[in-house]
């Protein structure tokens, strides 16, 4: 009877621990945590990552990001990581007191900064044009990897230059600046800033100085005759100064050109462009501004390059006068013609016929004086010749 009783005992414990262990089963924690997670997926190199993790409980969350591991027991967590240059997973577990674990990979973009290439002459003539080239992403190749250009600046000596932006056959983007160098006839270095901003705001600068060759300084003492002097009156110039404001004011911004300059004449070069020079007897020194090519009266006189015509008009000074706007802060003057060839808002192609030699205004003879100007100041014409911008190999 005893012994009955005994197994009816250890029967009835058995049969408890039986449904405590599967209920225990029943009831243990299976669920894995749930997890919120909030990041940047794209952005600056070096920038905080700020990867933010809730959970539903509390957990043991470790991030593998760009070699770096990061753990942390909480149920709610920022890590903060710099973020890494180029394309990397960010893994994170979290495993909760049961051992239940979530994961979850997603991809971070770290940018790296620009790496701008500037491309200019080291050494030019005084006077002469200053091309720079800016290629803001230089060897970029992955869109998603490079930042976008948000702004660009060219100063030349303390002064912005205007800067256009062109696209390659190949797609490959450009900016492009042009400047005329200062005429002076003392040592000069030019201080050149280029700075390049991102989509993070990040500036990135690239200076580099600029040595100007001096003008010579002989000073040629001009031989004019008192009626030739008389045309140099205020009003004269005035009138002429306010033509050329109006037409520099009408220029179009973007380039109309894309071929070499020409020679508009194949005429002799009798005065130098920035030949120092008095146009009377101890009179003040000035440069001067173009390049005067002598030949025979009527020798036709071609555009050096397309353009559209702002000034075709007889004057007391310039004497037959044209202006051609090429675009881009780029204007070609042709003074003393004999006669004028096309109207005010014609548009010409380079070689085309323009007008003819003469020897009108302030003029001791038949030639062309003939000026390359750049946002207003004159710069040497034969600096273009063969060239489609300044500094480009012949």
């Amino acid at each position: 009877m005893q012994r009955r009783k005994t197994l009816l005992i250890l029967l009835t414990v058995a049969v408890v621990t039986l449904v405590g262990l599967v209920a225990m089963a029943f009831l243990r924690d299976t669920d894995p945590p749930r997890l919120y997670l909030e990041h940047v997926d794209r952005l600056a190199e070096g920038q905080p990552l700020r990867f933010f993790v809730s959970s539903d409980e509390p957990a043991t969350m470790v991030l593998t990001y760009a070699g770096v591991v990061v753990e942390e027991v909480a149920q709610d967590h920022t890590f903060d990581l710099p973020a890494a240059a180029g394309l990397h997973t960010a893994h994170l577990v979290a495993t909760d007191a049961a051992g239940n674990a979530t994961e979850e990979t997603v991809t971070v973009v770290g940018v790296p900064p620009l790496t701008p290439l500037v491309e200019v002459q080291g050494v030019v003539t005084a006077g002469d044009p200053l091309g720079v080239r800016v290629s803001p992403q230089a060897g970029a190749q992955d869109p998603l990897l490079t930042a976008a250009v948000t702004d660009v600046s060219v100063m030349l000596n303390g002064g912005l230059l205007p800067v256009r932006q062109v696209v390659s056959p190949d797609g490959v983007t450009q900016l492009l600046a042009v400047a005329a160098t200062t005429m002076t006839v003392e040592p000069t270095t030019l201080e050149l800033s280029v700075t390049v901003v991102d989509e993070f705001g990040r500036a990135r600068s690239v200076n580099h100085g600029v040595e100007l060759t001096p003008l010579p300084v002989e000073v040629e003492q001009l031989q004019l005759s008192a009626a030739t002097l008389s045309l140099i009156t205020p009003e004269a110039r005035d009138l002429e100064a306010a033509v050329i404001a109006d037409a520099w004011a009408s220029a179009e911004e973007q380039p109309l050109w894309s071929e070499p300059f020409l020679m508009p004449i194949g005429g002799v070069s009798t005065s130098g462009f920035g030949d120092a020079r008095r146009y009377a007897q101890g009179g003040p020194v000035s440069f001067h501004y173009g390049l005067d090519l002598a030949a025979p009266m009527g020798t036709p006189v071609l555009a050096t390059n397309a353009g559209r015509v702002l000034i075709a008009d007889h004057y007391p000074i310039k004497g037959g006068f044209i202006a051609v706007d090429h675009g881009a802060g780029v204007m070609s003057y042709y003074f003393h013609l004999s006669r004028i060839n096309v109207q005010v808002g014609q548009a010409v192609q380079g070689g085309e016929l323009i007008g003819e030699v003469g020897s009108e205004g302030l003029s001791t003879g038949p030639h062309l004086h003939w000026e390359m100007r750049v946002h207003g100041e004159a710069s040497n014409p034969l600096a273009w010749v063969d060239r489609a911008f300044p500094g480009d190999p012949r």
